[in-house]
């Protein structure tokens, strides 16, 4: 997307109306998906794996005057597999004043990426913290690779969500299947939950984009082989890119962009109004990975952008190409604001194991 012209984004400000929120992104108006406005996101990779018990071998030798051999390896226990407590009786609520049915992602049938949450999304709708545990016994979640996971409960803006995942990135070529049997399930005094769901995805291949935006570049590596290293430019110093884990939410092709939907008049200095291809969204808020080819002379060199992480039209063409949504993005080096967790992606790696294992009723288990 375009740079911002030399003056001062002071006077973008003071020519918005006075509600208007600056958000880091490129600001779109527009896809060729038309999915724009209905994503819902949320919501840390840290692969602590629980310690082995090790029993130490004696295996001296006992003949006389014979060296002392060497000692055999240690035996190493495995510590046994997760098991999440026992789910309560979901409570059922009898004609409920109101019924939620819940948004569930990613979409039946579909092939994603290693970083894709099992997504529940009760929009407007809390929760009742002490219903929560009888609800995760209501969702159950089995996989081909027998990973341990959790569910993890979040609010953010009068939703709460639902999100299932890993203690690690999911093994490439999982299997994995959703039974939710939620129909009348209670949320509240009130409320219900409406439907019973199912679905069934596959994990792809590995692909994580590393973006260092203090070097410049991002380097697309494949079940751990890079692939290809290019020159980008990310946020600039007012508008710096989110830090952290996200997942690509969509591939949106060509996008029309503006500044106008980030609380920049177009008709300003630093206001702009574009086409862009090759769009892959981060971000509810507005960051793409995309072609920007207005910004050649920065590709490895220097961020100027409004939040987003452009290239040039072909290394974009080839990344669109090989990626899925799902596939995991990883931002360094912008000391920019942190993804955020729930609520403009799916920030979910961005908590630790242990965040992560806090916010479930139940806890962890091999799914």
């Amino acid at each position: 997307m375009p740079a911002f012209p030399a003056p001062a984004l002071r006077s973008a400000l003071a020519a918005a109306a006075p509600t208007a929120a600056l958000l880091t992104g490129c600001g779109v108006a527009e896809s060729d998906t038309d999915r724009l406005g209905r994503k819902v996101a949320t919501d840390a990779l840290d692969g602590t794996d629980a310690l082995d018990a090790v029993d130490a071998v004696d295996g001296a030798d006992s003949q006389p005057l014979a060296a002392p051999a060497t000692p055999a390896p240690p035996a190493s226990t495995p510590a046994p597999d997760p098991t999440a407590s026992p789910a309560p009786q979901a409570q059922l609520l009898r004609n409920p004043a109101r019924q939620v049915r819940p948004s569930i992602a990613p979409a039946d049938g579909t092939t994603v990426g290693i970083g894709q949450p099992v997504s529940l999304v009760f929009k407007g709708q809390k929760v009742d913290p002490a219903l929560r545990a009888g609800i995760e016994g209501r969702v159950a979640v089995r996989t081909s690779t027998g990973v341990v996971g959790a569910w993890h409960w979040a609010e953010d803006k009068g939703d709460t969500y639902l999100h299932f995942r890993p203690r690690e990135y999911w093994p490439a070529g999982t299997e994995v299947t959703l039974d939710a049997r939620l129909a009348g399930v209670k949320l509240d005094a009130r409320t219900a939950a409406a439907g019973n769901r199912k679905l069934a995805f596959k994990v792809g291949p590995a692909m994580v984009g590393k973006v260092d935006l203090a070097a410049h570049t991002l380097t697309l590596v494949k079940d751990g082989t890079p692939l290809r290293t290019i020159p980008v430019s990310g946020g600039e110093e007012r508008f710096k890119t989110r830090e952290g884990i996200k997942t690509i939410l969509s591939k949106d092709g060509t996008v029309l962009m503006g500044s106008r939907t980030i609380g920049i008049p177009r008709d300003s200095p630093d206001g702009f109004y574009g086409r862009y291809e090759w769009s892959m969204r981060e971000t509810v808020s507005g960051e793409y990975v995309h072609a920007a080819p207005d910004n050649a002379e920065s590709f490895g060199k220097a961020n100027v952008s409004h939040g987003c992480i452009g290239m040039s039209v072909a290394d974009a063409k080839w990344l669109y190409e090989r990626s899925s949504i799902g596939d995991v993005i990883e931002v360094t080096g912008t000391t920019g604001k942190p993804m955020d967790r729930f609520g403009n992606g799916y920030g979910d790696w961005n908590l630790s194991w242990d965040e992560w294992l806090r916010g479930s009723a139940l806890g962890a288990f091999k799914a």
